[in-house]
């Protein structure tokens, strides 16, 4: 039998303030595993990626887990670990996790203190930074920061194990400065034996070749070690994406890695050898009929000989969970009716499967089809992808927790299985997971059209924002799209017509040297009509910023810029499943909906690692115009719950609805600080005083000229911008007084100078907000 590792362990009573943290990561966040430490555990760790390091007052360290499903590490990589297959679900682990860590951050905040979410991947230091000599250095660790809270113990191969799951779980942090009970530590050596198949299988012989004796972390009285490997080695396939085939040089380095990106470009992206041969002693064992990793050993086990049928209460749990995300419905097939219908046999993709469960979205929301160059960030694809893959990936891990066997993102036809069943006039996308749970079939007919309940004006509105409470939203204003729309001569007067220079990388991989396409662009000032005709109402969403993630950016001693970018994207990431729920509200009433990032076209996008994400000033004026602020002179939104730490989105809608009124008594202090945000801008963004009005109601701001602004947060040009905190030196000086010939040579010049590697990790902030009052407290 299995030895429990964690049986006895010295458990203290949690707080009430630790309960309620794990009940919400655990109930609510659907973590796999959720631990504590106190920061007094950290204290050996490299001030620049510790806790303390980003947050001197912190007093506790959160850590969540979500576990691979086991048919994606088992079934994944069978032929080579970069043919992934079904680990695939591991790309949309990462979304999941910052999702987590966003949301418990959030949660945390509203019980009275202060919170720093961080990523779950794709920030860090490619060489360290200053005194700190790690290199790939994340903010924090999330490994090292598993083992302090108790979860895990590093294994040889430097992941951190669990007695649950081995190496087949990804983490995520949130530091706090919160008196939590710590969890109690992992004796180390209770869970790795050792058994060195992880260095046996390593591909690119990071196990085995360039290891420089042992990394030590001391925690408490406990030292945890693990093989000091080459991270550049390590890096071939796992982060490069090179050929594992290739021949590998005795030695790797960077110098190395980027020649022979150059010379071989990309393969694919690797399963980690390392990470999927990894499972405790106690819990492996081998099937080679099935695959050839060791399998894991489950807590649960499903007697198909004792089962008389299915179990409602998991068919039901499988629905509801498809439906708190905003999946509209689950369709079950049967391995019979998938091979009359389809000619597909489930067991040749997954061994035993004897039934497909596919969440499906169904609903036709009018995509914005307008000039804006940024319309294909309004696309619902943005939300619905994540919606489908989070509902199946929760569907996954309740049937195995049932005992049984389940997996997405095997190569099972998608668009097939859409034209099958999409009625008349739809679109569908899907997510189709494969399992041997002997669940009902559905039937595969879909109704025509989603039932509509008709409502009042008042009713609908109640609706909506009960629906966004439920969901966390920060902020709802809704205004009638005749106030939206009044702004537009103003703004076009403004706006209308500026050439904004865009550019993009045309080289054939992310990894080769940044070869600039760049194109003049118009901007459109767009209106409620661009995007949904007949538009009566405009609903405005609100998501804040953790104020602790904004309060330390590049001022402690970590000197991190990772935790104000993370907050950047993951506030549009979730404003955009937001957006996608309403809309599901707004269509049960029989209305439509159409979502804008930038409803009137006037902000722009800071370049992040997750791509180019709307900045502070998009949706400014919409949000004014729904009463949830005030603009600011540097052109900001300012909210009287969150001063100007908000995103927003924007849902246009024909629906009749219950309006704010515009914010008339919020007296901003702009002309009392300085022009900090003016001074603060390294680029001289700024020009001269605008304003609008809006009922009566004057806004008076400095326009952007998007060109400089640019200069800097999108194309990642002046260092101090926040790049120069991850170890970037490129300092490009904005070309003063250039014709718009000069300006565009000039961008095709300074672009060819972006690091090559670090590239794919841009960090910049927005400095002027940082400079600003209402953003945080200023020296």
């Amino acid at each position: 039998m299995p030895v429990d590792q964690t049986r006895n362990l010295n458990y203290h009573v949690d707080t009430p303030e630790t309960a309620e943290i794990k009940r919400y990561a655990l109930e609510v966040l659907r973590a796999d595993l959720v631990g504590i430490a106190n920061i007094e555990r950290f204290a050996s760790a490299p001030l620049r990626m510790s806790p303390q390091g980003i947050m001197p007052t912190a007093k506790s360290v959160i850590v969540m887990a979500v576990h691979h499903p086991d048919a994606a590490m088992e079934r994944g990589g069978l032929k080579h670990p970069q043919e992934i297959g079904p680990y695939a679900i591991q790309y949309s682990m990462n979304w999941r996790l910052d999702d987590m860590s966003y949301r418990m951050s959030r949660f945390v905040e509203d019980l009275g203190y202060q919170t720093v979410p961080i990523a779950s991947s794709n920030i860090w230091r490619y060489r360290g930074y200053k005194d700190l000599t790690a290199q790939f250095a994340p903010d924090v660790s999330h490994m090292h920061c598993a083992v302090a809270c108790g979860l895990a113990e590093f294994g040889y191969n430097g992941l951190a194990i669990t007695p649950e799951f081995g190496a087949h779980q990804r983490y995520v942090t949130i530091i706090t400065d919160a008196v939590l009970t710590p969890t109690p530590l992992l004796e180390p050596g209770s869970v790795c034996d050792n058994c060195m198949i992880c260095r046996k299988e390593c591909r690119s012989g990071a196990l085995s070749k360039e290891i420089n004796g042992w990394n030590e972390v001391k925690i408490e009285d406990k030292v945890y070690r693990y093989a000091n490997k080459n991270l550049w080695r390590c890096a071939w396939g796992e982060h490069f994406d090179l050929d594992l085939d290739l021949p590998i040089p005795e030695h790797v380095d960077e110098k190395v890695i980027m020649e022979a990106t150059i010379k071989y470009g990309r393969r694919a992206g690797e399963m980690g050898s390392c990470q999927r041969y990894c499972i405790p002693r106690g819990l492996r064992y081998f099937d080679k009929e099935y695959t050839n990793a060791p399998r894991r050993r489950r807590q649960f086990i499903a007697n198909p000989e004792a089962n008389a049928g299915f179990h409602r209460g998991l068919f039901e749990q499988i629905r509801s969970l498809a439906a708190g995300w905003g999946a509209d419905n689950v369709v079950v097939a049967s391995a019979e009716t998938v091979r009359a219908k389809m000619n597909i046999e489930l067991g040749a993709l997954l061994p035993g499967a004897t039934a497909i469960v596919s969440v499906i979205a169904c609903r036709n929301p009018f995509e914005a089809d307008t000039d804006n160059p940024r319309a294909h960030e309004n696309r619902f694809d943005n939300a619905v992808s994540p919606i489908l893959i989070q509902a199946g990936y929760d569907a996954v891990r309740v049937l195995e927790n049932h005992g049984y066997t389940a997996g997405q993102m095997f190569q099972f036809p998608e668009e097939e299985f859409q034209k099958l069943i999409t009625p008349a006039g739809k679109k569908l996308h899907t997510v189709t997971l494969l399992t041997d749970a002997p669940l009902p079939e559905t039937g595969w007919e879909l109704p025509d059209n989603r039932p509509v309940r008709a409502v009042d004006s008042k009713t609908l509105t109640k609706r909506i924002r009960r629906e966004m409470e439920m969901r966390e939203c920060d902020l709802v204003g809704i205004a009638p799209a005749e106030r939206i729309d009044s702004l537009l001569p103003q703004l076009k007067n403004i706006f209308e017509g500026e050439v904004e220079l865009v550019a993009r990388n045309t080289a054939d991989t992310i990894y080769k040297p940044y070869e600039p396409e760049i194109m003049e662009l118009e901007r459109h000032v767009t209106g409620t009509a661009d995007y949904l005709a007949g538009a009566k109402s405009v609903i405005m969403l609100g998501l804040r910023m953790p104020s602790g993630s904004v309060d330390i950016t590049a001022r402690t001693p970590a000197e991190a810029a990772g935790p104000y970018v993370f907050a950047q994207y993951e506030t549009i990431m979730r404003l955009r499943v937001l957006a996608w729920n309403v809309i599901g509200r707004l269509e049960e009433a029989g209305y439509k909906g159409a979502m804008a990032v930038d409803l009137h076209g006037t902000g722009s996008v800071c370049w992040n690692p997750r791509g180019n994400y709307p900045d502070a000033f998009s949706n400014v004026f919409a949000a004014a115009a729904a009463g949830l602020g005030s603009i600011s002179e540097c052109g900001s939104i300012v909210t009287p719950e969150f001063g100007s730490n908000v995103r927003f989105v924007a849902v246009i809608t024909n629906a009749p609805l219950e309006y704010n009124d515009v914010l008339r008594n919020q007296i901003l202090v702009c002309k009392e600080c300085n022009q900090r945000c003016v001074k603060g801008c390294k680029t001289s963004a700024f020009g001269e005083l605008k304003t609008v009005e809006l009922e009566g109601t004057q806004y008076s701001f400095r326009k952007i000229d998007i060109n400089r602004c640019n200069w800097a947060k999108r194309y990642s040009l002046i260092a101090s911008e926040g790049n120069q905190y991850t170890g970037w030196d490129l300092d490009e000086a904005y070309p003063e007084n250039a014709d718009l010939k000069t300006l565009r040579s000039k961008l095709d010049e300074s672009l060819r100078k972006v690091p090559q590697i670090e590239k794919i990790r841009p960090c910049n902030f927005e400095q002027c907000l940082l400079e600003c009052p209402y953003s945080r407290k200023q020296n």
